[in-house]
């Protein structure tokens, strides 16, 4: 491995940060948004679902928009950086006010929570759009990129498991649950918004841009839109992420339902339980590390999505009220959360290479917003029409009460099927993809030498 394509162990570790703050706020939001805004502001669960389809529709615009204006940056500090380090703050900031009820009106609580997160969301895409575009050019190394997001996934599942575990042991054990939501919800949301800007700030000063692009990229939106989509590479790449990431939030959006409403967990468990899933997929991130080097990347994800699908069916025959069950659903799952991240984003960089080698410039930027725009559409879809199909199914909003048997059916179908299905066809995708490493170490050559003959 080249010298200049090593990354310090330190740096990694300031990058991981990044996505360490980016998953304390987006599962957060994952796994408690719908429930807070159907049990703790007391909106009916199709109007959640409403203002989460329009928050990602918003989102999913301003990534594509960010990818491009960070691709044509150009400061002392890189063109990804300055980004993750303005933007932090709004992101803390606007993440508390998620939290709050601020009104009784379903009227006017509407309109709050649409507003408010679209400024968070528009927070969010400047910070989250630079950073995934900052992984491609901190190493052009096939398997150090791996290595990177071993890296990266560790501390985003460190992330997910702080805000899973540190949501519910804050609301339901610190603050004694239910009563006291109204209070507990916008402390959490503070406490999460502080330790967010701090890892932002640690990435911001810890990261390196190695990769400079010889040529400035240009074109306009449309322009930049259709040439990504005419790379066969990237279409392909294109449908294992939007399939695996729309199955890994629909098991986020559902899962506190499943423990409350179906399992009946009681308040004072459900941090461990919540945690259980995330522990194991912090520890079984190095796995997946290994078995993609040695297996390769498609072979480990094809085995990691079929596995999955088969752990969440016992969500179907789960037990109510039997503890030892859910974590044994828990700790299967857990193997299965951490290859559906790792993977996933340890291939898409890969990408940018192929792009380079077709059309001569490097658009992290723009590959980056590009996905993340199609994805945050897929998903807002994806998660609206689930809530709707909890308010079909009868379920009933703010209520402490068992819900209609209709309703129960639906979160068993919702976590035990629907996720499977979509982990599925992400490995349809990923059988057909046609990057492996000895193409991708054959591409890196020629673009270094076209690089040595630009520079002569």
């Amino acid at each position: 491995m080249k010298e200049g394509y090593v990354v310090p162990v330190r740096e990694k570790m300031a990058y991981g940060l990044g996505d360490f703050a980016i998953n304390i706020a987006y599962t957060t939001i994952g796994f408690y948004f719908i429930f807070f805004l159907v049990n703790v502001a007391g909106l009916p669960a199709y109007w959640a679902g409403v203002i989460f389809l329009i928050a990602r529709a918003w989102d999913a615009i301003t990534d594509y928009l960010m990818g491009m204006i960070s691709d044509r940056t150009d400061t002392r500090f890189g063109r990804r950086r300055p980004y993750i380090l303005f933007g932090s703050i709004p992101f803390g900031i606007a993440f508390f006010l998620l939290w709050l009820v601020p009104f009784e009106s379903d009227l006017y609580l509407i309109i709050y929570y649409v507003l408010i997160t679209i400024i968070f969301n528009t927070a969010f895409t400047v910070v989250a759009v630079p950073y995934g575009a900052l992984m491609p050019e901190m190493s052009q190394n096939y398997d150090e990129r791996t290595s990177i997001s071993g890296f990266r996934m560790g501390m985003s599942f460190v992330g997910n498991l702080v805000a899973a575990v540190g949501v519910a042991l804050i609301v339901d054990v610190i603050f004694g649950g239910h009563d006291r939501y109204l209070e507990s919800y916008p402390i959490m949301g503070g406490l999460f918004g502080i330790i967010a800007i701090v890892s932002f700030f640690i990435t911001f000063a810890g990261t390196k841009e190695r990769v400079k692009p010889l040529k400035q990229v240009t074109g306009g939106i449309i322009e930049t839109f259709t040439s990504i989509m005419k790379l066969y590479e990237f279409r392909i790449v294109l449908g294992m992420f939007l399939f695996n990431m729309i199955g890994f939030d629909l098991i986020q959006a559902i899962f506190i339902f499943f423990l409350k409403d179906i399992i009946h967990i009681s308040e004072d468990m459900t941090f461990v339980v919540m945690g259980i899933p995330l522990v194991v997929a912090v520890l079984a991130a190095p796995l997946w590390v290994m078995l993609g080097e040695k297996f390769g990347k498609r072979r480990a994800y094809m085995i990691a999505a079929v596995y999955f699908a088969l752990a969440l069916l016992l969500s179907l025959v789960a037990p109510v009220g039997n503890l030892h069950f859910v974590i044994g659903i828990g700790v299967l799952a857990g193997f299965g959360i951490s290859a559906s991240q790792i993977i996933p984003w340890s291939i898409i960089p890969d990408v940018i290479e192929f792009d380079e080698y077709h059309n001569g410039v490097r658009r992290e930027g723009a590959f980056y917003g590009v996905t993340t725009f199609l994805y945050k559409v897929a998903s807002a879809v994806a998660i609206a029409l689930a809530s709707t199909l909890l308010g079909l199914f009868g379920y009933v909003e703010n209520s402490a009460a068992s819900q209609p048997e209709s309703a129960l059916v639906a979160i068993r179908l919702l976590m035990g099927v629907g996720p499977g299905v979509f982990f599925l066809i992400s490995a349809l995708f990923v059988k057909a993809l046609p990057i492996t490493r000895e193409r991708f170490d054959e591409i890196r050559a020629v673009l270094e030498e076209r690089k040595k003959e630009e520079l002569s």
